[in-house]
């Protein structure tokens, strides 16, 4: 048996101090736990009111009830019931956190698990139950649904933490395995497959002449191995907007999807350094290519035009044009969305006559 673990106890997380905190906080939805953790809660709450009076300073009760959040109602509703004693529950806590909610250290730790214990229990509808998953990645429609999670670029597949049936996996295969193609290999890793599917937007956006992205390695970092790959969106009318990183860009286009990152949801900057080895896998592997920029220009990374090639022919147009053309219009839709929001903050330049013309027309790669 596996546990699993949704976008909603991901989100709340981040307010814990532990992962034993977040399981005392799935424990907590049992009525029988809560109250008997609640009489505790209430009677520190009774405790700091006699000590403000005492001392005319309710700072320690005000803290109390602030750090309770949406559960002090809870604690207002068992304040009849308060008891400063051991639960029924004791060993229990002990376990898990090493002491009894009783005792004076542990109530830090239990000021957080009712806090999200109660946000937790304002959720009354059902998850809904996610499809298994296709790890060939054909079926990139079934994988890439709202409500799944993605382990972060180098997570590996450890079935006794993660759930293969259900996470996609994070784990980055470097060599392709013989008899398997660079196309499979792209489709049975799921970050490969999301970067694919972005050079392929850009390759299609790039088609219309209307627009487009650049995907620019800042100066003195090293194409194989970039700290931060710079993104750059070329709205409608030719008016060019820096907007961010890669980083940046993939997590808008996870939150267009509904999919969240696991263990956590990285910085853009995190991220970044997580997919750096990445990037070099699909330049080695002609995924992606590297175009040295011209003069003053920064560099640039494009789907390669062998690759490209490939996403047209069977059975990868199945992918590319069927079951996961979710993927790229997502991160198109994302890239806009960026443009918009920049837009707003920065004032743009006009479109430099280098740039107009890689938009329309793909050069070839420099040797």
């Amino acid at each position: 048996m596996s546990w699993i673990i949704s976008q909603r106890l991901l989100a709340v997380r981040p307010s814990l101090a532990s992962d034993a905190e977040l399981l005392c906080a799935l424990l907590a939805q049992q009525s029988e736990l809560r109250l008997a953790w609640l009489a505790i809660a209430a009677a520190r709450c009774k405790e700091a009111g006699q000590m403000a009076a005492q001392v005319n300073n309710s700072a320690t009760l005000v803290e109390l009830i602030s750090g309770l959040g949406p559960a002090a109602a809870w604690v207002e509703a068992a304040l009849e019931s308060a008891q400063l004693a051991a639960s029924p529950y004791a060993a229990i806590e002990r376990d898990l956190l090493g002491v009894s909610f009783e005792q004076a250290a542990a109530t830090p730790a239990l000021v957080r698990i009712l806090a999200v214990a109660a946000q937790l229990a304002a959720f009354t509808d059902e998850l809904p139950s996610l499809p298994k998953l296709d790890t060939s990645g054909v079926k990139a429609h079934q994988n890439w649904v709202r409500g799944r999670l993605l382990a972060l670029p180098g997570v590996v597949d450890d079935k006794s933490v993660i759930n293969a049936r259900v996470i996609l996996q994070g784990g980055l295969v470097p060599e392709i395995p013989d008899g398997q193609t660079t196309m499979s290999w792209v489709l049975a890793q799921p970050w490969a497959l999301l970067l694919a599917m972005l050079a392929f937007a850009q390759d299609t956006w790039r088609a219309e002449n209307r627009g487009g992205l650049l995907l620019e390695l800042p100066a003195g970092q090293n194409a194989f191995a970039p700290t931060e790959i710079a993104i750059t969106v070329v709205g409608s009318e030719g008016d060019e907007v820096h907007c961010g990183t890669l980083g940046d860009l993939l997590l808008g286009i996870l939150a267009r999807l509904g999919v969240a990152c696991f263990p956590h949801q990285p910085s853009a900057s995190e991220l970044n350094a997580q997919l750096s080895p990445l990037v070099g896998l699909l330049l080695k592997h002609a995924v992606w290519r590297y175009q040295d920029g011209a003069s003053s220009q920064l560099g640039q990374y494009q789907i390669h035009p062998q690759f490209s090639d490939q996403c047209y022919s069977l059975p990868a147009s199945r992918v590319f044009n069927r079951t996961g053309k979710l993927l790229w219009q997502a991160s198109r839709l994302a890239a806009e969305a960026l443009h918009q929001e920049y837009k707003k903050v920065y004032q743009y330049r006009p479109l430099r006559e280098s740039e107009a013309e890689y938009l329309v027309q793909r050069e070839p790669l420099h040797e």
